[in-house]
């Protein structure tokens, strides 16, 4: 939670109100004129304040995704007793992917804007930002679905006595 305050607190939002904007990787669905727009407010002074900011927010999908896989493990795998693991799986990918959206915010910080090697991360980044959200998305859905699984289960339970 520190982390998180600190990427979306303070710090954060003064970045994004000395770029008059909102960080990169706040946005759902990206396109490549956004994430340019974006990298032309970046200049050479920023550029040490963006990548602490996302090798910061790197370790808070490190920690959120980890809280949410072991959230699911407990609902799914310990409460509910279901075999299929693979549904505690989603509150890592989000964070996988969020991880690697850092890392290639990171990479394009350094990169001009014209060349091919920018291009090509960024379509990697317009992959893996939608992939967070949505990933991140289901695994709140699961929880909540696994949530209320165990409700009725405890409510059938005690309407058979």
């Amino acid at each position: 939670m520190a982390l998180g305050y600190f990427v979306f607190g303070p710090y954060g939002a003064g970045f994004n109100k000395e770029i008059d904007k909102n960080i990169i990787d706040s946005e759902i669905c990206l396109g490549r004129e956004y994430v340019v727009k974006c990298f032309e407010l970046i200049t050479q002074e920023r550029v040490s304040r963006f990548v602490y900011l996302h090798v910061i927010d790197s370790f808070f999908a490190l920690s959120y995704s980890i809280l949410l896989w072991s959230v699911l493990v407990r609902i799914f795998l310990m409460k509910l007793n279901l075999g299929n693991s693979f549904l505690t799986a989603f509150g890592l990918f989000g964070g996988m992917f969020d991880i690697l959206e850092n890392i290639s915010l990171i990479i394009m910080a350094f990169l001009t804007q014209h060349s091919i090697n920018f291009k090509r991360v960024c379509i990697g980044l317009m992959i893996f930002t939608p992939a967070k959200f949505i990933l991140l998305f289901l695994a709140v859905i699961l929880i909540v679905a696994g949530i209320t699984l165990i409700v009725v289960r405890k409510g059938k339970e005690t309407w058979n006595y």
